[in-house]
């Protein structure tokens, strides 16, 4: 019996040392690792479904003659894999292309003040804001941008990118209007692009007119803002402009909704496992009477705050039949500045409707020709408000 007590005792010592070492190694030197049950299933699942494609990169280090690049390698193949999915609106972002992705967000940035779109073979210049360096250079809405310091840029995000920088840094536009080219040189500067704007319709009738261009950071805020001052300069109504503003933050849809309805379903959320969650607005709301102009480029998180107010009754809806992206996204930012962008959830409009592929027809639908004449839209939204 007493040896049996020794032989055990020395197991067990042995046992002890061996875990002490076990932890010294793999928490102080961090050589190999304790892998838990989860941890260890998670890692087999990779090692099945990508193992080959580590292989692969391994022997391409180091044994291929070809010059190997890692990093290129991982976009390319991660820019492959999102657009593979069957979401039309998933997205992988270099970190380059992330930030400036998410410049368009942001209250504030450093550039120009200049905002450019792919159009046909063209860079097109769709908004100079007002007070930047691009407004007092000449720069107008129309141009369209062929060269940056003297280069060429393929397209829009090559354009945007080449246009951010430090500020006082110097660039030089060059864009063509009509058949001639101009050079315009300025400094860049921090530039503040509020979402939201207003000014006077009809004085008389107390009408004023908003235009949110997009949800970004803070939008609900100057929302807010904007209607607190139009009231106390005496204005009781408002046009709110939502053509052209293609979404944004979902989070500040949902404040602006809930800003302008009383108490009510903003809309219904249902992810992949079906599960839903019901968005709701408080009672009180902004105090003022409005109707809401909506086009074909009126979409997602506009569409969202369209939908609300015309089943709430909340004030009519004119225009033509919205864009119809009745979903939301997520995007996640990885440790060296990239990111993935995908669809995570559907949204449904508080009679339960579906906004997706459909859209939100107005309350008083436009013609084609009637749409193309701002002047006789907006004086058909005042007629209303009267």
């Amino acid at each position: 019996m007493k040896n049996q007590n020794s032989k055990i005792k020395i197991f067990i010592a042995g046992f002890v040392c061996c875990a002490v070492l076990l932890l010294l190694l793999t928490k102080v030197f961090h050589v190999g690792a304790l892998l838990v049950g989860s941890e260890y299933r998670t890692y087999k699942g990779l090692d099945k479904d990508y193992g080959k494609y580590y292989e692969i990169l391994e022997l391409i280090d180091e044994e291929a003659l070809a010059e190997y690049e890692p990093d290129k390698i991982t976009d390319d193949v991660l820019k492959e894999l999102v657009e593979g999915l069957d979401d039309p609106y998933a997205e992988y972002f270099t970190a380059e292309e992330y930030e400036l992705y998410m410049k368009h967000y942001k209250e504030s940035y450093v550039g120009v003040g200049l905002a450019v779109a792919d159009y046909e073979d063209w860079i097109l210049v769709y908004k100079v804001i007002e007070g930047s360096p691009a407004a007092e250079a000449g720069i107008d809405t129309g141009d369209i941008v062929t060269k940056i310091d003297g280069k060429k840029v393929k397209d829009s995000t090559e354009a945007s990118e080449a246009l951010s920088g430090k500020v006082g840094e110097e660039v030089t536009i060059t864009v063509k209007r009509g058949d001639n080219e101009y050079d315009y040189t300025m400094d860049r500067a921090k530039i503040d692009d509020p979402s939201v704007g207003w000014k006077e319709y009809d004085k008389d009738k107390g009408i004023a007119y908003i235009e949110i261009t997009a949800f970004k950071e803070g939008t609900s805020k100057e929302l807010r803002l904007a209607i607190k001052e139009l009231k106390n300069e005496g204005y009781t109504k408002a046009i709110i402009d939502l053509r052209d503003n293609g979404g944004g933050r979902t989070k500040e849809a949902y404040k602006v909704a809930d800003m302008l309805l009383p108490e009510g379903k903003i809309d219904t959320e249902v992810n992949k496992n079906g599960k839903e969650v019901v968005n709701k607005s408080k009672p009180s709301d902004a105090g003022i009477d409005y109707v809401v102009l909506v086009n074909e480029n009126t979409a997602s998180a506009s569409e969202l705050v369209s939908a609300a107010i015309q089943d709430n009754k909340g004030g009519k809806i004119i225009g033509v039949t919205t864009y119809g992206k009745g979903v939301t996204q997520r995007t996640h930012k990885f440790s060296d500045g990239s990111a993935i962008k995908f669809t995570i959830e559907e949204y449904f409009r508080p009679n339960g409707d579906k906004v997706n592929g459909v859209g939100v027809t107005p309350d008083i639908v436009l013609a084609e020709d009637v749409m193309a004449d701002n002047d006789a839209v907006l004086k058909l939204a005042a007629d209303e408000l009267k």
